[in-house]
Order: structure tokens, then C-alpha cells, then sequence
């Protein structure tokens, strides 16, 4: 019966795209939450203050590593749906996945602002980016394999391929560095979202697919008008 359902007929990548936009920005969200105004209590002595910001300092890191992170998902993830030229209930599913791994995200992060000496806290939050990694090569692996415009017209970059799995490996040494010196672990977590700052450069043959998918879409809506 499963495999029933995930071959299913195509889907429009519209409600697939708004809900994975829509999950993104509670993430975002969520990450914030953790950092909260400290309390003093002699509200008037900056030196009491500046103590507690230093106190907060690790959480205001994997903070913004973590949001750095997730922004980089999106922006990948964003891409990779582009180029499908309809969704699929498979892709429904492993686009699930991957989005509970996003929505996870905020609870290592936390337990790492917490606890950022803890070498078991600082190799948890690599080895969940590094299950969110693994999930998203399996989307865009799914996405290459079966929802492509058209293969003759458009094959995906292999440089993008390659970077995909720059996270995996990345997080994978940082969760393992962790048990030897923390530091370096958050060396690598602090240094590889930079890694995905400057994309790739888009070929003609991307273009070529935005053309065709959005003439499809157009036609697609036209024939909905009609039939009404």
C-alpha cells in the first residue's frame, strides 16, 4: 500500500514550497526564544550587566550558527525544488523528513548554549546537522533521479552535487572532534556555513528550466480556467 501511495500521480509544488517556507521561518523563530534578557539585580551597575552577556555568549554562538545553518538549508533547499518540474507524494514524504530535522534543530542548539563545555552536547548538535545533511542529499538525490524538467534540456550541476555533501562530512569530524577538543568542533561548526555564503553561479541551463516550468504552470492554470 505505501508504495502505492508514493506513486501516485504529480502534485504541484505550490503548497509543497508555502509549507516548507512556512516551517523555515517557525525554525527561525524558535531559535531566538532561547536568548533571553538577563536579570539583574541592581538594574543601574553595567559591570553586573556585561557579566551576564558574558554569561550568554555561547548561547548568542550556536544561536547564530544554527540560524546561519538553517538559512543555508533554505536557500539550498529553495534551489533544489526549483528544478523539479512538479512534486510527487515521495517527495511529499522525504521533504517531510527533512523538515523534522529542521524543526529538531533548536533543541541542540539549545542544550550547546547550555552546555558548551559538554563534550556529549557539543557532538549532538554535529551529529543532528549531520542527519539534516544526510536528508537533504536524499531530496536532491530523489529531485535529480525523478522530477527534473527534462534531462536532455537541463542536467543539474555536479558542483552542486559535490557541495551537498561538504555539510555531511564537515559536521560529521565536528561531532567526532568534539570528544578531543571543543574548540576545534566549533571551529568547524562555526566555519562551514561559510563554506554555502557565495552560490553557485546559475548555467543557461537553468534558465532554460525556469522558462519551461513557468510555461507549464501557465497552461496548467489555463486549462484549470477552462474547465470551470
Amino acid at each position: 500500500m505505501l508504495t502505492d501511495i508514493l506513486r501516485r500521480g504529480p502534485l504541484t509544488r505550490a503548497r509543497l514550497e508555502a509549507f516548507s517556507d512556512g516551517v523555515f521561518a517557525i525554525v527561525v523563530t524558535l531559535l531566538v526564544l532561547e536568548l533571553r534578557v538577563p536579570h539583574l539585580h541592581l538594574g543601574s551597575s553595567p559591570q553586573e550587566l556585561a557579566h551576564e552577556l558574558r554569561a550568554i555568549v555561547p548561547k548568542l554562538l550556536s544561536w547564530a550558527v544554527s540560524f546561519f545553518v538553517v538559512v543555508k538549508f533554505w536557500v539550498n533547499h529553495s534551489y533544489i525544488l526549483s528544478l523539479a518540474r512538479c512534486a510527487s507524494y515521495a517527495c511529499f514524504w522525504i521533504n517531510a523528513l527533512f523538515l523534522m530535522g529542521q524543526a529538531f534543530i533548536p533543541f541542540p542548539t539549545a542544550l550547546l548554549g547550555e552546555y558548551p563545555g559538554n563534550p556529549l552536547a557539543v557532538s549532538f548538535f554535529g551529529a543532528t546537522l549531520l542527519v539534516c545533511c544526510l536528508l537533504f542529499v536524499w531530496l536532491h538525490h530523489y529531485v535529480n533521479a525523478h522530477l527534473l524538467r527534462d534531462a536532455d534540456q537541463y542536467v543539474p550541476s555536479r558542483p552542486l552535487l559535490l557541495r551537498s555533501l561538504v555539510g555531511p562530512v564537515c559536521y560529521a569530524l565536528g561531532a567526532a572532534l568534539a570528544w578531543v577538543s571543543i574548540p576545534l568542533s566549533l571551529a568547524v561548526y562555526l566555519f562551514t556555513p561559510l563554506f554555502f555564503v557565495v552560490p553557485l553561479q546559475p548555467h543557461r541551463g537553468h534558465a532554460v528550466a525556469e522558462g519551461i516550468i513557468e510555461q507549464e504552470e501557465m497552461r496548467y492554470h489555463a486549462g484549470l480556467h477552462h474547465a470551470h
